[in-house]
């Protein structure tokens, strides 16, 4: 079948979609959980620790570390998806490197004004919520969407209701 990745800025709505993936009983898994990723040091390749919340306010934190898919996690992944379809929900840095591993990419559109409201109000993910997340977020949100849409992913309005984003996420997904 395919390993589908399903991505978007922070605050399009990707845990969201996972967890209704989960609920409609497909195989859906969160890049930001079970190692997926982690902040890894752009010099060194250093792994931040799991389980201790890196200080982002920190000066120049996000000159030094970045979001990194762990490429063997996301190889397994693509592994369990050759009976059936899987999917990845999730953003990082480096999805060159493991773009290959996935037979579709979904990109989860929204407008800014929108990412501001649902990361000010979300109560499962801290991430975004200081001003220096935000400021990174805005600024990944302004070329995010044209630079997917160059590489071929699906294009998928996350404004709608969140039943509607899942129905137009699996049909995005059979079109492999």
């Amino acid at each position: 079948m395919a390993l589908v990745l399903v991505t978007g800025t922070s605050g399009s709505g990707k845990s969201a979609v996972c967890g209704a993936l989960v609920e409609r009983g497909h195989e859906a898994h969160d890049m930001d959980l079970d190692g997926n990723a982690a902040w890894v040091h752009r010099d060194s390749g250093r792994h931040w620790p799991a389980g201790v919340r890196p200080d982002t306010d920190a000066p120049d934190w996000f000159a030094q570390y970045e979001w990194r898919a762990v490429p063997a996690k996301i190889e397994a992944l693509a592994g369990r998806a050759t009976e059936r379809l899987v999917f990845l929900c999730g953003m990082t840095t480096n999805g060159q490197e493991v773009w290959h591993l996935y037979s579709r990419v979904v990109f989860l559109s929204v407008d800014e004004a929108t990412v501001r409201r649902r990361i000010a109000s979300r109560t499962t993910n801290d991430f975004g919520k200081t001003a220096s997340e935000l400021d990174a977020i805005l600024l990944w949100h302004d070329v995010a969407e044209q630079l997917h849409r160059d590489s071929g992913a699906s294009i998928v309005d996350a404004t709608l209701t969140l039943d509607q984003v899942v129905d137009a996420v699996l049909v995005a997904s059979l079109e492999v």
